[in-house]
């Protein structure tokens, strides 16, 4: 099928112009005119372009993945001199909004959702987006990512009900990673892991707590999956203040998970 480009301000315009193309017939379900071709505006007036071949795809790209608001404040957060570790890419929501901004290294293991923001970069060339493809963790190993792919919900390092499919990955922690020598040192870092946030934050102690910390960090932190890890809401949270992240300078709740923007302290 030949991929439809349409340009999309909000889920309501796109609803229109798809109405209006199809003027004095019977409606066709969005799902059976993919893939299709979006250029998302809302959080960068030249747009970006996703492409877009299922309805999850659709929820993450065109609805935002219902964080519309979190994701203004991570990209108004970025400086033109930042390296931006966007850990859990996805399709690259963040990463391909960030790139344009500043430097950004998208971390994403699962090979479904890697091929999928691989395209997505093709769309959009000469951005500062380059792509890890492992799976950040406490220590370094191979382990095994469970998915449904794409088209499901995003991937995790713990098993969850209803997820059928697995896949063997390369996992690193980002302390291992920086001791290589061959990525930049980030001044960000975005977190959006399924839980395994409180692994990524372990593997990360020498850098989070060392004199050239990221300035900021933008985590989400997953009340009913950290158990999955056997941690807690109260560890992760615990663990940021002991590693100086304590000026939230965006907090909001979200069903069971939190969305934090935290700055370093001075100290």
């Amino acid at each position: 099928m030949a991929k439809k480009g349409l340009r999309v301000n909000s889920i309501r315009r796109i609803g229109s112009k798809i109405k209006g193309r199809l003027t004095g017939r019977r409606a066709v379900p969005l799902e059976s005119q993919l893939p299709i071709i979006v250029d998302l505006t809302e959080f960068d007036g030249d747009g970006v372009r996703f492409e877009i071949t299922n309805m999850s795809e659709h929820y993450r790209v065109v609805n935002h993945g219902g964080e519309t608001e979190y994701t203004h404040a991570m990209l108004a957060n970025l400086h033109s001199d930042d390296v931006l570790y966007d850990v859990g890419a996805n399709v690259g929501m963040v990463a391909l909004h960030a790139a344009k901004k500043c430097r950004t290294i998208a971390f994403e293991p699962d090979p479904s959702f890697r091929s999928r923001l691989e395209a997505n970069m093709a769309l959009n060339p000469g951005r500062r987006l380059t792509v890890e493809p492992v799976a950040v963790s406490d220590h370094d190993d191979t382990v095994e990512l469970f998915t449904n792919g794409a088209g499901g919900n995003s991937p995790s390092l713990a098993h969850h009900e209803g997820v059928e499919g697995r896949v063997s990955v390369t996992a690193r922690s980002l302390d291992s990673l920086l001791a290589e020598g061959s990525l930049p040192k980030p001044t960000v870092i975005k977190m959006d892991i399924e839980g395994a946030e409180i692994l990524a934050l372990r593997g990360a102690t020498k850098l989070l707590q060392g004199p050239d910390r990221p300035r900021a960090l933008f985590i989400e932190v997953h009340d009913t999956l950290l158990p999955d890890f056997g941690s807690t809401p109260e560890e992760v949270h615990a663990v940021l203040e002991e590693f100086g992240y304590t000026n939230a300078v965006y907090r909001a709740k979200r069903a069971d998970q939190w969305h934090l923007i935290l700055e370093r302290s001075a100290t």
